[in-house]
């Protein structure tokens, strides 16, 4: 496997493992280097409250280098308290492109 290509698979495992409904949280220490892994933990926890079944799907990836660009999509159920907001039932969807920095096998930016 490529480098570019063991990249998009730890981009891949941080939406599996972080952001769908498994929610495995402690993964953070392993895709994240040090300095980010907490901040990362503490994102996808707080979110998690709020919406605990989301799940989001990687629609496009694309590697070049150390830099790996996701273009994906959301689903969620505001179910609890998130940002201040109280939960409303609602469902929601949204999109986003995200752009990764990976160093070491790890998420760096």
């Amino acid at each position: 496997m490529s480098s570019e290509e063991e990249n998009k698979a730890v981009v891949r495992r941080e939406q599996e493992e972080l952001w769908n409904h498994t929610g495995n949280l402690d993964a953070a220490e392993e895709l994240f280097a040090a300095d980010q892994a907490d901040a990362a933990r503490q994102e996808a926890a707080d979110f998690r409250r709020g919406f605990p079944d989301v799940v989001s799907i990687i629609e496009d990836i694309i590697a070049e280098g150390d830099k790996v660009v996701a273009r994906w999509r959301s689903r969620a159920t505001h179910q609890g308290e998130y940002m201040g907001i109280s939960p409303t039932g609602k469902d929601v969807e949204f999109t986003g492109i995200s752009i990764y920095r990976i160093e070491e096998g790890k998420i760096a930016e």
